[in-house]
């Protein structure tokens, strides 16, 4: 719809007013990355969300507060920039130096760090594990802990020490 000039000032006005909208997620079509967003009265069709990266995953949740981005004031052609901090959805953490997920994580592709890793859950691998420094765990060191096992005809072990390679 084209605006002529002198007419229909209200259009312009409404166009520049729908630029830029805040609403709330309502319902999201994962298989599509496209949702909702209420604003007001008004409820958007499926608008697809902006992303870092098309090699990133990071989906959006119903009752975020997101930005909806629309060219020319058109809705039908917005975009969600996504999310807001908001009282109800609080940041996960405080800490200007570090990057916090609440939600799980999969990683497709190689990790290097350099640094120490912790983790206060277990770790599970389909893979090998390689290290090129020491193992150790409780106390115990896989370079010079070793097992000795004495059997008897019964292929029984009958006795078993733990001595140190030689």
């Amino acid at each position: 719809m084209s605006i002529e000039q002198g007419k229909d000032i209200s259009e312009l006005f409404r166009r520049i007013g729908n630029l830029i909208r805040i609403g709330k997620v309502i319902s999201v079509d994962y298989t599509k990355a496209k949702a909702k967003v209420k604003i007001g009265n008004l409820t958007t069709d499926y608008l697809p969300w902006l992303t870092p990266s098309t090699s990133a995953w990071i989906p959006l949740r119903n009752g975020e507060q997101v930005l909806v981005l629309s060219p020319n004031g058109d809705l039908r052609m917005g975009m969600i920039l996504p999310a807001l901090y908001q009282n109800t959805k609080t940041p996960p953490a405080h800490d200007s130096n570090k990057i916090t997920f609440n939600v799980d994580v999969n990683h497709k592709g190689n990790v290097t760090a350099t640094g120490n890793i912790s983790t206060s859950g277990n770790i599970t691998t389909t893979g090998k594990v390689t290290a090129t420094g020491e193992v150790e765990g409780k106390g115990k060191k896989l370079s010079t802990h070793k097992h000795d096992f004495s059997y008897n005809a019964g292929d029984t072990p009958s006795t078993a020490t733990t001595e140190q390679p030689s």
